[in-house]
Parts: structure tokens; sequence; C-alpha cells
């Protein structure tokens, strides 16, 4: 894919996405928002991938409302690196309540604009829900198909574009206090199930995990510091069990 076609298509969605009458009548609850800055190293996990370190800056902003919510973020990776080496990485993903209750149409939008490997953008629209939150965490679990645009092409199956099976995921939370400072332990995850064949071959099965666990300290209202273990399996061109330690600081407003 194009890095031109690629940014139009991301974008377009993204303005979609946000543009949905339902949620422009909605009633505002709250929005958040950072920016980060830190360093990540694939050989301090429990699995040394071998592919070196790098730093990255990482901003991100979401939104509550009365029908439903929405979170994006943007990374900019190995900037520390030859430009041609250097990726972006940009999300958009929300719930929509159906009839005013827990239960959500969910969608997700997720490319990666890459130098050197090549482009992948992952769309995703299903179903989810926010009936288990409160003051001191969440956990919103959704369903999805999986439809998938990408540079790769196999020469045995074909472009690896299209259906792309199914995600199964999650986003949750734990706040809590150590010593009377605030923390909060955060995990997403996806299970990628029934990936088509040239995505398979690339990934190295026809199904695949795809997370992070993030300890974060929030020293005050607007500062925090976090490390993330981010893992995965049989993704990120990566076969069998990978994983990645990442440190991050950042301007919460």
């Amino acid at each position: 894919m194009k890095l031109r076609t690629m940014k139009a298509v991301i974008g377009g969605s993204l303005i979609a996405m946000m543009s949905v009458s339902p949620l422009n009548a909605a009633e505002l609850k709250y929005t958040f928002g950072s920016i980060k800055a830190g360093y990540a190293n694939w050989d301090m996990g429990l699995e040394d991938t071998d592919r070196g370190s790098l730093w990255k800056i990482v901003g991100d902003y979401g939104a509550a409302f009365d029908k439903g919510e929405f979170y994006s973020f943007y990374e900019y990776n190995r900037f520390d690196h030859p430009t041609n080496t250097r990726n972006v990485s940009l999300m958009a993903s929300g719930h929509y309540r159906i009839k005013q209750s827990d239960y959500t149409v969910f969608g997700k939008v997720y490319g990666s604009i890459e130098n050197k490997w090549g482009d992948e953008l992952n769309t995703m629209l299903g179903f989810g829900y926010l009936g288990w939150q409160d003051q001191q965490g969440f956990f919103k679990p959704f369903i999805a198909i999986h439809e998938l645009s990408s540079d790769y092409t196999s020469l045995t199956h074909g472009s690896a574009n299209g259906n792309n099976g199914y995600v199964l995921g999650w986003t949750a939370a734990y706040n809590f206090k150590v010593a009377g400072e605030n923390f909060a332990l955060s995990n997403w995850n996806e299970f990628e199930i029934d990936r088509n064949e040239a995505y398979a071959e690339q990934q190295y099965s026809d199904f695949g995990i795809n997370g992070g666990l993030t300890l974060t300290w929030k020293m005050t209202p607007h500062f925090s510091t976090n490390v993330t273990y981010r893992y995965f399996q049989d993704k990120l061109g990566y076969e069998g069990w990978g994983d990645q330690l990442i440190f991050l600081a950042g301007y919460h407003f």
C-alpha cells in the first residue's frame, strides 16, 4: 500500500468514526489525553527477539459520552535510528451503546506505516460490553470481524488483503494505592483467530496473540511514569512468543 494512500485511508476512517451523528448528539462526560516519551528494548523481556532498542514518542486522546466512548493514539518509533527504519502507528477505537444499554457496537482502526517492511491497516467491527467499570477500574471485552489491508503478497496464497478472520480482545485497568501513592495496572489483549492463508504465512500461524501489560505510577495529576511488558505470539513478523519492555514518562492533560 502506498504511504499516501495509507494516510488517506486512516485519516478518512478516523474522521468517519468521530463524526458518527449519534455521538455528535451525545452528552460529553469527560476527556483525557497525554504526551509521553521514552525507551523500548526488544531484548530485555523473557524472550530475546534480537531487534535492539529504540526511542519513541506517544500521544493519546480519549473521550467518554453518555452513549459511548472513543480512544485514539499516535506513536512515532525509532526516531533515534536512520529514517528508512522508522515507523508510525495510529489507532482509533470506539464503543456505541445499543439502546443505552451496556452492550455496544464496537469499531477499531489500527494502522502501521513502516518505512522498511511495508504498511498494514487493520479494521475491526463487532460488539463489545461496557458494564464492568467503576472508580476502581474496568474490563471492556469485544469480539469483531477483522478486515486487513497489507503490502504482503504470498507466492503461494496471493495477497493478504481482505477478510482476516476474527479478533477477540479486551482492555482492562485496576487502580490502587501503595504508601499513599497512586498506581494503575492496565492490560490490552487481542487474540487473532482464523487468519487468511497469506497473513498466516507471513505471521507463522493462523492464530496470534497481541497485547501489553502496563504498571503506571501517577506521581501527580499531570505527571506519570510507566513500564509496559509488550507481548505477542506469531505476530509482528516474529515466530513464536516474543516480547519487549517499554519505559515512558509523560504529561497528562
